[in-house]
């Protein structure tokens, strides 16, 4: 048999066996809600004196305040204290976690600057020689005085160089792609063979970067024209003058320097050295207009005279294989002054070098089916060129500076 707890609160009050003076609290508080509910909920017969006075003796010593009072009483009712009821279902059993079609992540380098450099042209043949007039010969001071009346001008002396060559080889990768990965393949991206050519095409550009990074880097492109840093000169060294150093090195380059290229080491150091922005801060304005707050490429450019500057920022796995990876920079601690043409003149031109690159200048991709791979067959997806990366001018257009930082 059940009975309300009023009674024994009630009963408790009379005989004394709580705190008289919290039991008159909670007695003259009835017509809080809470107290309501406390005094009115049934409990079970046998239990009914024991429990009353010990809920009421918890209530009283939980800080005597009535939301710690009911809280107690709450948790002997529910025997969950104040925390709200839950349902029984949990987020595993509404849904089955699967793969998210709104995204695919693929992390790929996007500041290669081979194009840049050295940039691709078309090759007519895959290999052929390349003329050029040598510098002596352009350098010689003709005696153009002529004698007499009667008599002829001088004939001047020159010879074309044809020791210069380019020869296109093959280049590519390849991915094999099994029909029943296709057909199974939760990804919407990994159903479509765009995703494997991206991928692809990132393997060639990060090759192509390598590759070029070790032609313009390369100190035996630029015969005597290549300096070692050192010591204070170093751009990461305050007492060092970058901007100095490069207008001078410029001189010694017969054909006019248009572009400053550097690793993405080396940029930090060179837009925070002490006289860089002592430079900056200086000038009242620049072509630009007002003074920038920071450096910036064009601010640089213009301080050294030359079109623009690049910064080779590309990284690669330099761990041997089967080691942990470390990330580097493709283009180091170096820094090139070049002669640039991207658009070459096929009667004259003059540029540290270009990409030959036979067939046109954009890769090849193809899908090629394969019926006997496997059960099902699939799919191969090849990219693929013939290129050379052939140094032209060399010392005439350019001057490399190495380990210009620390």
């Amino acid at each position: 048999m059940n009975r309300p707890l009023n009674r024994g609160v009630r009963l408790l009050t009379g005989s004394g066996i709580a705190n008289g003076s919290n039991l008159d609290r909670i007695a003259t508080t009835m017509s809080d809600p809470r107290i309501a509910r406390m005094a009115t909920a049934p409990v079970v017969s046998s239990q009914c004196d024991a429990t009353v006075q010990r809920w009421l003796s918890e209530a009283q010593a939980a800080s005597g305040s009535l939301d710690a009072a009911y809280n107690v009483w709450l948790s002997h009712v529910t025997g969950r204290g104040s925390a709200p009821h839950r349902m029984s279902l949990s987020p595993g059993d509404v849904h089955i976690p699967t793969i998210d079609q709104n995204i695919f992540v693929l992390y790929q380098n996007r500041d290669f600057i081979a194009d840049m450099v050295m940039p691709v042209v078309n090759a007519a043949k895959l290999s052929n020689f390349i003329q050029q007039v040598p510098v002596a010969a352009m350098q010689s001071v003709a005696n153009t005085r002529i004698a007499n009346s009667r008599a002829r001008p001088n004939q001047v002396q020159w010879t074309v160089d044809n020791s210069l060559s380019y020869n296109c080889i093959p280049l590519g990768l390849v991915d094999y792609i099994p029909q029943e990965i296709l057909d199974d393949a939760d990804s919407t991206a990994l159903k479509s063979t765009a995703i494997y050519m991206a991928i692809l095409r990132s393997f060639m550009d990060l090759a192509r970067e390598v590759n070029v990074a070790a032609e313009v880097f390369g100190a035996s492109n630029y015969g005597t024209n290549t300096t070692a840093l050192s010591g204070a000169d170093r751009w990461d060294n305050p007492s060092s003058d970058p901007i100095q150093q490069l207008l001078q090195y410029k001189e010694s380059v017969f054909s006019t320097p248009n572009v400053l290229v550097m690793g993405g080491q080396v940029w930090p150091q060179l837009m925070t050295n002490p006289a860089v922005k002592g430079y900056i801060s200086g000038r009242a304005s620049t072509k630009s207009g007002a003074v920038p707050m920071q450096v910036a490429l064009e601010t640089i450019a213009e301080l050294v005279g030359v079109d623009k500057v690049i910064v080779g920022r590309a990284k690669y796995n330099s761990a041997q294989e089967g080691l942990t990876a470390v990330s580097d920079y493709v283009w180091g601690k170096s820094a090139a002054l070049l002669r640039v043409e991207p658009n070459p003149d096929p009667l004259m031109t003059e540029t540290f070098g270009y990409t030959y690159r036979f067939g046109g200048k954009a890769y090849r991709n193809e899908v090629i089916p394969d019926r006997l791979g496997g059960g099902m067959g699939g799919q191969y997806i090849k990219l693929s060129t013939f290129e050379d990366d052939v140094v032209i001018g060399g010392a005439n257009t350019g001057y490399l500076l190495t380990t210009v930082i620390s």
